[in-house]
């Protein structure tokens, strides 16, 4: 029981340090190289190779520090990626297998749009922003361009280390309940 607990708590404090060097350090860097985020990647990652309470614990912790260091409302960015998150798997278990990189490009790319709308309309009515509307803006397809390119770079990237590490990487045939 205590060894279950100790392994949340790493858990937790490596997640936690993860987001917290991610809001310190990379959303400072220059140009695109500030949409590159680790976040998407990795509760996709704990959904395709582990389940889905690992990534709701995962983007629950994300989320809150996310909100912590966000000057919106409170709780934008963990209701966003719950969001997301639960379009993502809905989606993942009836459409896509969950077996190969093509499945994981396509859930890592299907979860980075969906954050980026639900957390940009969030955004938008939660501010009224007078430049207008966030769709007709370029700035905000311009780093969604960025942040897709990341996700699928990093996604490549670390398909193989991933399914390495994993137990659950089996057959490529759909799930069926």
């Amino acid at each position: 029981m205590i060894k279950k607990y100790l392994r949340l708590f790493v858990f937790i404090a490596f997640i936690s340090l993860l987001v917290i060097a991610e809001i310190s350090a990379v959303y400072l860097w220059p140009g695109f190289l500030s949409e590159f985020s680790l976040i998407p990647v990795i509760i996709i990652s704990l959904l395709f190779f582990y389940n889905i309470k690992i990534a709701l614990i995962a983007s629950l912790v994300f989320g809150l520090w996310l909100d912590l260091f966000s000057f919106s409302f409170f709780g934008l960015e963990s209701l966003s990626l719950f969001i997301s998150l639960f379009l993502v798997y809905r989606l993942s278990r009836s459409w896509l297998t969950n077996r190969s990189i093509y499945s994981f490009l396509i859930i890592n790319a299907l979860f980075s749009l969906s954050y980026s709308f639900i957390s940009s309309l969030f955004f938008y009515f939660s501010n009224f922003e007078l430049s207008g509307f966030f769709l007709w803006q370029k700035y905000f397809w311009l780093v969604l361009v960025f942040r897709l390119l990341w996700s699928f770079i990093i996604a490549l990237a670390s398909f193989s280390l991933i399914a390495s590490l994993s137990k659950n990487l089996g057959t490529s045939f759909l799930d069926k309940k």
